[in-house]
């Protein structure tokens, strides 16, 4: 009953919003047109239990922005303001330009006041002292049922849009003299993470000059659209995986790139039949589309050609993804920062597509030509550029990936101010976070006293790790335990390749913790690596070197390659 009264009113909503558009209520400012005001309250809880909740002051805007062919277009978008900053009792920090998630309701769009995660950052008991800018983006909005419908997951035409949501919103802050803080925020989870990541590349391909992200915090989103299809098809018979994402990018390149295919020839029943009123007639809210077809497997709705890469069908998409791909003519600015986070085993965004992202940055280390320090991973907050987070063996996108990522994002927002003094890092953090490595935090419990080495030396002895192969016996028994978790070494050690803790890491620890302090020391591999279960011997005080061949030798003897392009 509950859904019922709230669709009802979100419906009304959107006659009220569309009879005002159309009776030209509009309010010329400083060049942007304000079209609706109200205050409205976020609030931060889950399932209908709010934990804490914020008044806040919404302007909705329309402004200029470019389609798909390059013309002039329309677009909605709001400007949210806290209450407390907009009277003038909390100063403003910032700006946060927010990016949606999947929408296919005309009424779950940003103006027609359905929050979609924003709120839960804003209303959060931390209290982020942030206005927040968001755009409806093409076929929402003053833009619904208009032109060719949404662009889902394309890259430059979502990222300006969000570029010059941000430039408008500006102009009306600046017009009523509201300060918009120093910092700004770029972010968005899942397909709105993908529009972060396009509107940071818009930035850096056009507005260097007028606009400098201090950071771009994404969550769960699919960088690369070919390595997200191409796990899908790998699980294309399996139940569990979201069958909705395939289809919809299918559709958008379809639609968009004018690749002349018919709904029946991509998709199978039910879908052919119903694609377009469940996707683009705008009148059914995404969670009900997934509803509908829960239970089945991509299999069982989209025609074989598209899940066979060998095909010619598939090969134009694959030109089409190629093309508009977010890394293609991309040159990042190597002073910007980034923050990305995902869940494992994601079924909604295959984690292979988020972490091509951190491929893409870790390898980049030219900016228009010019040598830079380019971006190096670690989980270690404002030690590098690119900070990544990906954990949990798990699959849900939504309920941990959502939840997580608006919390940390809150954390950040509220952080980052007493983090820096006008753009530096404060000093004193900088300290404090330098031996904040696995070897750092070892040396600093070392130096207050605490004996690391003779307390993993008792640790082993008990569990027979000692006497029974070393790093290989203790892996052997980690295994064991991992599994009745539901998990694995290799997952484990993949989680923190991702997030930025190296092989070479976990190795220095290893061999630190379980050398003694003179220069050479016999290993009992026990078979493991080099076929003999004589001990070795070898002059190397850490072993580092030593141990790290012997554990990719076990690794790769144990099936596990989770290690690509790593120069042992």
């Amino acid at each position: 009953m509950k859904e019922i009264i709230k669709k009802r009113m979100f419906s009304l909503m959107g006659f009220l919003f569309c009879l005002a558009m159309s009776a030209g209520a509009q309010e010329e400012v400083a060049g942007v047109s304000v079209i609706h005001e109200v205050d409205t309250v976020w609030n931060f809880g889950y399932k209908g239990v709010n934990l804490a909740s914020r008044p806040m002051h919404r302007i909705d805007i329309a402004y200029t922005s470019k389609d798909l062919d390059g013309n002039d277009v329309l677009l909605s978008g709001y400007v949210c303001i806290p209450q407390d900053i907009l009277d003038g009792s909390q100063p403003c920090d910032g700006i946060l330009l927010y990016q949606h998630y999947t929408q296919t309701s005309y009424d779950c769009a940003p103006t027609r006041g359905y929050a979609i995660g924003e709120d839960m950052v804003m209303a959060n008991p931390l209290k982020p002292n942030y206005i927040v800018v968001c755009s409806d983006y093409l076929g929402f909005g003053v833009n619904e049922g208009k032109g060719k419908g949404q662009a889902f997951c394309f890259s430059d035409i979502n990222g300006q849009a969000s570029i010059d949501c941000l430039l408008a919103a500006r102009k009306l802050l600046d017009h009523r003299q509201i300060s918009q803080g120093k910092f700004l925020i770029n972010a968005g989870y899942s397909s709105g993470g993908f529009d972060a990541i396009a509107t940071q590349r818009v930035r850096d391909m056009k507005y260097r000059d007028v606009i400098k992200f201090d950071k771009t915090f994404v969550g769960g989103m699919p960088f690369d659209i070919m390595e997200a299809c191409n796990a899908f098809i790998e699980e294309k018979d399996k139940v569990g995986y979201d069958p909705t994402c395939l289809p919809m990018v299918l559709d958008m390149l379809n639609r968009h790139g004018n690749l002349g295919f018919t709904y029946e020839q991509m998709f199978k029943e039910p879908l052919a039949s119903n694609y377009y009123e469940w996707f683009l007639s705008g009148k059914v809210p995404m969670a009900d589309v997934m509803d509908k077809v829960k239970g089945k497997c991509l299999s069982d709705l989209v025609q074989d050609d598209f899940l066979n890469k060998n095909s010619d069908a598939f090969k134009k998409v694959k030109a089409l993804v190629e093309k508009n791909s977010l890394a293609n003519g991309w040159i990042p600015d190597s002073a910007q920062h980034y923050y990305s986070m995902h869940v494992l085993r994601d079924s909604v965004v295959p984690v292979q597509a988020g972490r091509a992202f951190i491929k893409f940055l870790n390898g980049y280390t030219y900016d228009n030509g010019k040598k830079c320090q380019g971006f190096t991973k670690s989980i270690v907050p404002e030690r590098t550029r690119l900070q990544t987070n990906y954990f949990l063996p798990v699959g849900q996108h939504t309920l941990i990936g959502g939840i997580v990522y608006y919390i940390a994002l809150a954390s950040n927002l509220t952080a980052i101010p007493v983090l820096y003094y006008d753009g530096e890092l404060n000093t004193h953090y900088a300290d404090f976070v330098e031996p904040a490595t696995l070897m750092g935090i070892i040396k600093g419990l070392e130096a207050k006293g605490f004996d690391v080495k003779g307390a993993v030396k008792k640790l082993m002895e008990s569990s027979g790790s000692s006497s029974s192969g070393g790093i290989f016996g203790m892996l052997a028994q980690l295994e064991g335990r991992l599994k009745k978790m539901g998990t694995s070494t290799a997952e484990v050690l993949q989680i923190l390749s991702d997030s930025g803790v190296e092989l070479s890491d976990v190795i220095q620890v290893y061999t630190y913790l379980t050398s003694d302090s003179s220069n050479s020391l016999d290993i009992a591999i026990e078979g493991k690596g080099n076929g003999s279960s004589e001990p070795l011997k070898t002059d190397e005080p850490l072993l580092t070197g030593f141990y790290q061949q012997y554990l990719y030798n076990w690794l790769e003897q144990n099936n596990v390659n989770i290690f690509e392009g790593v120069d042992k």
